[in-house]
């Protein structure tokens, strides 16, 4: 069962182990390479997160997989991981970890979803008018939305600012009806 103070207590100290050692981004990029394992592949998750295999073996194993792959200090910090039993718990650290990397950086995470596919000079366009608008830099993930009939809709920390059509049309109606009650 995944416990998200649990998983925040660790990457907060992996976080300031990195940030200590320099390697911030190296260290995501790591768990990003081996969380992102788990999901494409069954057999290696089942491995992970098998109860019949002993640590130690797990421990071996991963080394001998990635030790070429992660800079030592992941490698160290799944040991630990591997030691206290929580190895259910590597997303939701990796997760934790960015989350922690951006806040430290002040970055603001945002999901740009699209009725179409955006090109390139469009993001990049969309992302200038957030951190214009924002006054922080901004890493941003595209998503196609099938239910938006045109524009796009951003949503960041606890705000949503909607650009789709169906928004303004949402807009335009409560405006009819403040204008009509107003009237009233």
């Amino acid at each position: 069962m995944q416990d998200g103070r649990v998983a925040r207590r660790y990457a907060k100290a992996l976080f300031g182990a990195a940030k200590g050692a320099d390697l911030v981004r190296g260290v995501e990029e790591d768990l990003d390479i081996i969380v992102k394992q788990m999901k494409l592949d069954p057999t290696f998750k089942h491995f992970i997160l098998a109860p019949y295999m002993s640590r130690e073996e797990k421990a071996k194993i991963l080394t001998k997989i990635f030790s070429d792959r992660v800079t030592s200090l992941t490698m160290q910090a799944l040991r630990v991981i591997l030691d206290k039993g929580r190895e259910a718990e590597l997303e939701a650290i990796f997760h934790a970890y960015v989350a922690l990397r951006r806040n430290d950086a002040g970055i603001v995470y945002a999901t740009i979803h699209s009725a179409v596919l955006i090109d390139e000079a469009q993001k990049k366009s969309l992302i200038a008018a957030l951190m214009k608008s924002l006054g922080k830099t901004v890493e941003a993930e595209f998503k196609i939305d099938t239910t938006l009939i045109g524009g796009v809709k951003v949503t960041y920390e606890n705000f949503v600012l909607d650009g789709s059509a169906l928004g303004a049309i949402e807009k335009m109606r409560e405006r009819l009806r403040y204008d009509l009650l107003k009237q009233v």
